[in-house]
């Protein structure tokens, strides 16, 4: 880890996430007050009235955070690590490095955000708790307006590369006094710029019935249970009662992912356990559903940052600092 790492306990993250809305559980353990990161947390106010947090640790044991619905907007961003999103409504949804998330709270479906254990996790978290708190007007208004719209609650959105690397160097190097205030305060009106312009841009809410739902989440369940089947999108639209259509345009209002989308993950995340259980990458591949080893090695990359043979391995991100 990074110089001067320290320990974080479940309590002590709880203390630290009071100020910007989020609360912690572990997802595995006896329930008492462990250490579940090490590394350095960073935690500033900004000067419109929100807060920005930096997050250079490793996770010791899984855990989720949960945003409390108190708090208006919370933005996410993960340079290194993994995340899993999810809300009552929206999701899952994972996180990548070229993906920041925007929550707009309306104070019914909480955000929850899981993280497994080893990765190393570096990343940001800026959040607004109160409209009227807030000392810019033109952004209470935008604000405003975007919860009277309905729009999306669990909006991902894309990091432009400048500005990906501007959150680099924001995490990388170590800032103190009022240099690093000007650098904090400017990186945070950066991305509350993208995320407001995300959200503006991204559709108005439909609502999905409940037997809607219920029909959508066999699909769901499906593709969870035999992610190596040959799915086509007319099968799944028959399983759904649902034309191709109607299931495509309504999957992601409940899932935060497209079918196809939802397909990959699953396969990639079960070859993934199938390559620690000892199966070999072109075995991996047939089980999920790839032809091709060479496509399935190029998708898994892509999903866990490494090809399969080194997670094959056990060359997790972050193994060479574990205790």
């Amino acid at each position: 880890m990074q110089p001067h790492a320290e320990r974080y306990s479940l309590s002590t993250l709880n203390r630290l996430g009071a100020p910007h809305g989020a609360d912690y559980r572990l997802l595995r353990g006896d329930g008492g007050d462990q250490d579940v990161l090490e590394g350095r947390v960073e935690q500033r106010p900004l000067a419109f009235g929100g807060l920005l947090v930096l997050s250079r640790v490793r996770a010791l044991r899984p855990y989720e955070a949960r945003s409390r619905p108190d708090f208006c907007l919370s933005l996410a961003w993960l340079g290194q690590g993994e995340a899993h999103l999810r809300t009552r409504r929206d999701g899952p949804l994972r996180m990548t490095g070229a993906t920041a998330v925007t929550m707009l709270e309306t104070g019914d479906s909480p955000l929850h955000a899981s993280h497994p254990a080893g990765p190393l996790l570096h990343g940001l978290n800026l959040s607004v708790r109160d409209l009227h708190g807030l000392g810019d007007e033109r952004l209470q208004d935008r604000l405003r307006a975007l919860r009277r719209a309905g729009r999306s609650r669990l909006a991902p959105w894309r990091v432009p590369p400048a500005l990906r690397d501007n959150l680099g160097s924001l995490l990388e190097e170590h800032w103190d006094g009022d240099l690093a205030a000007l650098l904090w305060e400017g990186t945070a009106l950066q991305l509350l710029a993208h995320a407001l312009r995300a959200l503006e841009d991204a559709p108005a809410a439909e609502a999905v019935s409940e037997r809607d739902r219920r029909l959508l989440r066999r699909v769901h369940e499906r593709l969870v249970e035999e992610p190596g089947a040959a799915h086509t999108l007319a099968s799944l639209a028959a399983l759904a009662c649902m034309s191709p259509s109607a299931l495509r345009a309504k999957f992601p209002r409940v899932y935060g992912q497209s079918v196809f989308d939802c397909l990959r993950e699953q396969r990639l995340e079960r070859a993934g356990r199938y390559l620690r259980d000892g199966a070999s990458v072109q075995q991996a591949a047939h089980f999920v559903g790839y032809r091709h080893a060479s496509n399935f090695t190029t998708a898994f990359r892509a999903h866990f940052g490494m090809p399969p043979g080194e997670w094959r391995r056990g060359r997790v991100p972050g193994s060479a600092h574990r205790p």
